[in-house]
């Protein structure tokens, strides 16, 4: 009657294990497979802006006149984005696009980007550069020849005064590129939209990032201390001895919030096939 009890008990806690064993190494898996998907494809952006000036016609502040080259102009502010590389991978030839809205206008563009102790410039993309440069032949030559601004002409105007294109030749792991943009705005109210012209890449807002690993954080530290106290209990019932409580509590304590987080990324992995 001893033997069946010690088998049954025996049974018991392989049984246990196998399940441990198994969320575990699960747990690796799916951290694993999240951590390499993230690093490899994205990217991280911050935005700020600060204004330089503002023309207002006001009984208070009487009229202020904002001139830039000499012709008068609006607000004028200087925004500015940051982009991260926050994988481990070093991504070549990226192509960023930068606008702003209708209404607005870029009057000067800068970008660099930063590695190590090193402080490159960048400059346009050479296919916008090259329609850059030909829409302002075009229009100073319809200036020259005082004519009329054409729809097509126009049209081109709108596009490279408020779009820019930068090449980015290779951007290292850990590394940041930053661009200032001098923005007229006739609201006073300017933004910056920026994208990535690679399919591989996401790039999302660096705030969202930092709430989305403080969210994983914080689901993988409750969600293991509960799994921790769960799994527990039937270590506590079903072990033997005190060595065998030891190691299946050491294993515990390390695979819970792993096996929580392999849960965590599983859910998200549901709800985007669900949601696409």
């Amino acid at each position: 009657m001893s033997d069946l009890s010690t088998n049954n008990n025996v049974s018991g806690i392989l049984e246990i294990l196998k399940y441990v064993i198994s969320f575990f190494f699960g747990g690796i898996a799916f951290f694993l497979k999240e951590k390499y998907q993230n690093r490899k494809s994205i990217l991280t952006k911050r935005v700020w802006g600060q204004r330089l000036g503002f023309s207002v016609q006001s009984q208070d502040w009487g009229d202020i006149q904002i001139l830039y080259n000499g012709q008068e102009s609006n607000n004028l502010h200087v925004i500015s984005a940051e982009i991260n590389n926050t994988s481990n991978k070093d991504f070549p030839n990226l192509i960023f696009e930068f606008s702003v809205p209708i209404g607005c206008t870029i009057y000067r563009h800068f970008g660099q980007l930063h590695y190590d102790d090193v402080v490159k410039d960048l400059s346009l993309q050479k296919e916008f550069n090259q329609i850059f440069e030909d829409v302002r032949n075009r229009n100073a030559e319809r200036l020259q020849n005082q004519q009329e601004l054409d729809p097509i002409l126009d049209k081109d105007i709108s596009f490279v005064t408020r779009h820019r294109r930068f090449l980015i030749p290779l951007i290292k792991c850990k590394t940041k590129a930053i661009f200032h943009f001098l923005v007229e705005d006739e609201e006073d109210n300017p933004y910056l939209n920026i994208s990535i012209l690679e399919p591989n890449l996401r790039l999302v807002a660096q705030q969202d990032e930092n709430d989305r690993m403080k969210t994983q954080k914080k689901i993988t530290e409750y969600g293991g201390m509960i799994l921790f106290l769960i799994i527990s209990i039937p270590i506590y019932l079903y072990s033997t001895t005190v060595g065998m409580v030891t190691i299946l509590m050491i294993i515990n304590l390390f695979s819970a919030s792993v096996i929580s987080l392999g849960f965590y990324n599983f859910y998200n992995w549901i709800k985007k096939i669900i949601t696409e």
